[in-house]
């Protein structure tokens, strides 16, 4: 480790540490498609694992209330444990099922109501375009609507044209939605084993830890851990429930209002309420449109729901679910939300926030002391030891915490 030391101290090493870098960035640059395909290929293999992961991990804390506060009395550990298991799945099966139960039947009835009046909903459209090209002709605008009209004309039959026409890709499409589909299914089964083997599991990691890591920083990555354990509870529960309150939210006032399309609309709104930043716009634009193909003011009574249910969701509901900022700026939301899907998909966008909430407290624990004891030894400055800059930070963050739920 000396020896390494004395030889990055060379005025040579830096430069060639700097030609290295470049060299190595060049071929990054230039083989960019390779080196995609290959991610996507160890994505492909990995990925049952990772939401084999993540799904143990959300069941987790289901399984241990019925473990240790259900089954705690059991002398036999072990079978607790699986019992335990056994009952987390049965309830997320029953709850799975209920929920079928209850909205298959009206996605089927919004399915088939889409599809008998769709004839209907194409004349409509059609009216629409012509009234704006009258208005627009009055004013002398010209809009060729030439090409729309073209495309909605003949309604189903063109529909049924363009998939015939389209069929590879569509195939290839739905190819892509089997196997993302196989993948969740082979991720599921990995997720229960992964949870009866919990103990197990985490007995050798710790082992490992041990083994690797000495006393101070064992203990010290354990609070990083905890930290990292709290963020992603935090982040996982509190969304899905706010989007259970944003789904059952827009049922009802569709219910109350007579909205056709209910059942369908308030799932959409809800699942793509998960996906940070666009999930709410996205669900909201689905619901108008279909909303607009029935009835033009129902959409617009909804539109005007969703913009007051959303702002009531960002500045009451959220604040009160996620109690306080995950620390990352709005454009990093952006920039990471994109960046995640195209790594990862659906599972990247949803990852990518807490991923990066994760990094934050990663470089304020770790990195930036290390940092700022580097800058104070070269300013010949007072070093405050990392334990010492740790305490202040939690402190701070104890106290910001403090207000934030004040």
């Amino acid at each position: 480790m000396n020896r390494i030391k004395e030889i990055l101290k060379k005025p040579w090493a830096a430069y060639t540490f700097a030609l290295c870098s470049a060299v190595l960035l060049y071929m990054i640059l230039a083989n960019l498609p390779a080196i995609g395909r290959v991610l996507a290929s160890v994505w492909k293999v990995v990925s049952p694992i990772i939401i084999g992961i993540i799904i143990a991990y959300l069941m987790n804390p289901l399984s241990d209330l019925f473990e240790f506060r259900v089954l705690g009395k059991m002398k036999n550990k072990s079978t607790a444990h699986v019992l335990a298991v056994v009952l987390t799945v049965a309830c997320v099966v029953i709850f799975l099922a209920i929920l079928l139960v209850a909205l298959i039947p009206s996605l089927i009835q919004s399915g088939s109501k889409l599809v008998s009046n769709w004839d209907e909903y194409v004349a409509k459209a059609q009216s629409f375009f012509l009234k704006v090209v009258d208005f627009a002709a009055a004013r002398n605008i010209k809009i060729d609507v030439s090409k729309i009209n073209g495309l909605i004309d003949g309604s189903f039959t063109k529909v049924m044209d363009i998939v015939k026409n389209n069929i590879k890709p569509i195939l290839g499409t739905l190819g892509n939605v089997g196997s993302s589909v196989s993948n969740f299914l082979v991720g599921v089964l990995f997720g229960v084993c992964f949870l009866v083997a919990e103990s197990t599991l985490k007995d050798t990691l710790a082992k490992c830890r041990a083994a690797v890591l000495k006393k101070e920083k064992l203990e010290r990555h354990n609070e990083l851990w905890s930290s990292f354990n709290t963020v992603f509870i935090r982040y996982f529960s509190s969304s899905l429930l706010d989007a259970l309150i944003i789904a059952l939210g827009a049922l009802i006032f569709m219910l109350i209002m007579g909205m056709p399309y209910a059942a369908l609309i308030a799932v959409v709104v809800g699942v793509t309420n998960l996906i940070p930043t666009f999930g709410p716009m996205i669900g909201s634009a689905i619901g108008i449109f279909f909303l607009v193909l029935d009835r033009p003011i129902n959409a617009l009574w909804f539109f005007i729901f969703m913009c007051i249910w959303q702002s009531i969701d960002g500045m009451v509901i959220k604040p009160k679910l996620f109690k306080g900022s995950l620390g990352i700026p709005a454009v990093w939301t952006l920039v990471l939300i994109i960046l995640g899907g195209k790594v990862a998909g659906i599972l990247g966008i949803l990852l990518a926030i807490p991923l990066a909430a994760v990094f934050v407290i990663l470089y304020n624990e770790t990195i930036l002391p290390r940092l700022n004891k580097r800058i104070a030894k070269i300013n010949d400055e007072p070093v405050v030891s990392e334990t010492e800059n740790t305490d202040n930070q939690s402190d701070e963050i104890a106290v910001t915490e403090k207000d934030t739920a004040g």
